[in-house]
């Protein structure tokens, strides 16, 4: 198991929020950079705050990892799909209890775990369920305690995004790598499935 490079953040406390200092993970994100061969961009926002971004190559495909002060780490990949497809799978919370109790419904996957406690909406669940018999994908998914993936249809550029989201609390190098693992294998999974 890896230990964590950053030992210390600092933090601000503004209007019931803690935020973290994202510089202070500047080091692991630079040695993510360096496994992937990719390279670091640090910049300032407007207001102050900073953001790291990275982007990384993988079978034609540019992966975004991108975080600030105050947003969580999102990953993004931007595809040309064949057709048109969409998905949401998001961490349950209460409020899907009270939707499940008055009929909504959400694809289930045959992982007990996985279906108690993620939710899934796609039109296509035959294509969705594919991408989460992949074990690796699924596990992978409950292990880092993702907040969500999402694939959206964009009709303007007629592209697909897909976001992933985690937290603001991503601060192992470990962590970080299984997230751009877990991209790959979700492009190989839309590749095998001949969506892109």
């Amino acid at each position: 198991m890896s230990t964590d490079k950053t030992n210390t953040f600092t933090e601000m406390y503004i209007k019931g929020q803690t935020y973290k200092d994202v510089l202070s993970k500047r080091d692991v994100w630079e040695e993510l950079a360096k496994i992937y061969k990719s390279s670091l961009k640090a910049s300032t926002t407007v207001s102050g705050g900073a953001t790291l971004t990275l982007e990384i190559q993988y079978e034609n495909h540019k992966i975004i990892l991108k975080e600030t002060d105050t947003m969580p780490l999102k990953i993004e990949i931007y595809f040309n799909f064949q057709r048109k497809y969409e998905f949401n799978i998001y961490l349950k919370d209460w409020t899907d209890k009270i939707s499940s109790f008055f009929g909504t419904k959400s694809t289930k996957t045959g992982s007990i775990e996985f279906d108690r406690k993620y939710g899934i909406q796609s039109k296509e669940s035959e294509l969705i369920i594919e991408l989460l018999n992949n074990n690796y994908i699924r596990e992978n998914i409950l292990l880092n305690d993702l907040y969500s993936l999402i694939l959206n249809y964009d009709k303007k550029t007629k592209t697909h995004k897909l976001l992933t989201v985690k937290d603001r609390n991503t601060k192992n190098l470990k962590v970080l790598t299984e997230l751009v693992e877990l991209e790959f294998h979700i492009i190989d999974s839309f590749i095998k499935q001949g969506l892109i």
